[in-house]
């Protein structure tokens, strides 16, 4: 089925930030639209997104993060290229690579390139008469996910409440996905009623939904969630482990880690003693970004080192990247890659990242963003690529849920199997 149209235009995320969108048209008359997320704590090796800033394009009220460059690059660059192209998500984004072949999407902008990419990929499953799911897995079940969710976040994303960004619970134990996210909700209501309890501040909602709670240490964060789990009658380690998200970019300068809610300084020697001492000791399964994106001699130093079961997952140390994903593989640096389609730029090559590492015995989380949209096109990813894992962030805000709820409607709707990846 031809494409007869091409449409960009700018929308809102969840932040009221400027973002991307892209609607096809096929010659039956349908249209097929996608909206892209955006990070607040982004990677310096992410494919560039691109905002009006100082251009003529400016819009004065979003300060300078319109993205009308982007939306003017899809209507008069890329859409002369694909209409009149089959609905094949392959071939539109090779005609967009055709178009701008860096590496980082710098010259039409990935936010631009990605929007289409979606847009086709919902246009190719539309013409197959198939969810976007089973258009990428035609046969057999559908491996549902195993979610990692916020309960408490800090960081770039909750007013530095935390150092770290997030501490995550996962559902290890649960038989499906219906059930891991009841724990889920639970878990989280717990937590803030716990905090209101306890005097903290509990109104602070971060970016993706999780609870600004401020804590004096790591550990007293991961305990206050332990202490959450246990008191829905769920128990810790069996039931539900725990995770974090450490994003250690951002408190890592002049070589040191800064903690500054512990009121201490690290060298890479010393924050990887201690954080292999917090992983040791808590029931922690999985740990996001423990160090900085370039401080390869750390992650491959705590790799040697860590509980083997752990999964040591790369952000911002991988931005979806194949060939920072082959020089970790090289460096025995990680054992998992987060993946997150608006640090590739492309659907198709954020799928081949995925793929790559899985033939590596790489674990693999799809991964939304902080701002994002309604969209739920991200489950559809996370299932029918079988990544195994998927990250949202909390059950708070539709943005989230309703990538949530789609994934409760691939388990109602189609033949379905629950990823225990641990």
């Amino acid at each position: 089925m031809k494409i007869t149209n091409v449409f960009g235009y700018q929308v809102l995320d969840s932040r009221g930030k400027p973002t991307v969108a892209a609607s096809i048209s096929l010659e039956d008359g349908t249209s097929h639209s996608a909206r892209v997320p955006s990070g607040a704590s982004t990677g310096k090796h992410e494919a560039k997104e691109l905002r009006d800033h100082q251009s003529h394009l400016a819009e004065q009220y979003y300060g300078g993060n319109s993205v009308y460059l982007a939306i003017e690059n899809i209507n008069s660059k890329i859409a002369p290229e694909i209409v009149g192209l089959q609905s094949d998500l392959e071939s539109v984004d090779q005609r967009i690579i055709d178009l701008d072949p860096s590496p980082d999407h710098s010259l039409l902008g990935a936010n631009a390139t990605l929007a289409v990419s979606l847009a086709a990929a919902m246009a190719s499953a539309h013409a197959k008469k198939v969810s976007l799911a089973r258009s990428f897995q035609p046969d057999g079940n559908l491996l549902l996910p195993m979610p990692m969710v916020n309960i408490l976040s800090g960081g770039a994303h909750a007013n530095r409440t935390l150092d770290i960004q997030d501490v995550l619970a996962i559902p290890v134990g649960a038989q499906s996905f219906t059930e891991a996210l009841s724990w889920i909700v639970a878990i989280r209501e717990a937590a803030a009623s716990m905090g209101r309890e306890a005097g903290k501040i509990t109104h602070l909602v971060a970016d993706e939904g999780g609870l600004g709670i401020p804590f004096d240490s790591m550990e007293d964060a991961c305990i206050f969630v332990m202490d959450a789990i246990e008191s829905v009658g769920l128990n810790v380690g069996i039931d539900v482990a725990l995770a974090l998200d450490v994003a250690a970019t951002q408190f890592f300068e002049n070589g040191l880690y800064h903690l500054r809610t512990e009121g201490e300084s690290y060298s890479a020697e010393d924050f990887v003693d201690y954080l292999n001492g917090l992983v040791s000791n808590l029931p922690i399964i999985s740990i996001e970004d423990p160090f900085a994106e370039d401080d390869w001699k750390s992650w491959a130093a705590f790799t040697s080192i860590a509980p083997k079961d752990l999964q040591i997952l790369g952000d911002d140390l991988l931005t979806t990247s194949a060939s920072r994903l082959k020089t970790a593989i090289s460096e025995r640096a990680a054992n998992a890659i987060l993946i997150k389609a608006n640090q590739n730029g492309l659907v198709s090559a954020t799928h081949q990242v995925l793929k790559s590492a899985q033939s590596q015995n790489f674990a693999t989380v799809v991964s939304a963003r902080s701002g994002e949209t309604e969209d739920s096109w991200l489950a559809d990813l996370a299932t029918g690529w079988r990544a195994g894992q998927i990250k949202v962030g909390s059950t708070h805000g539709s943005e989230r849920n309703a990538k949530w709820n789609r994934l409760l409607e691939l388990e109602a709707t189609e033949q379905t199997e629950f990823s225990r990846p641990f």
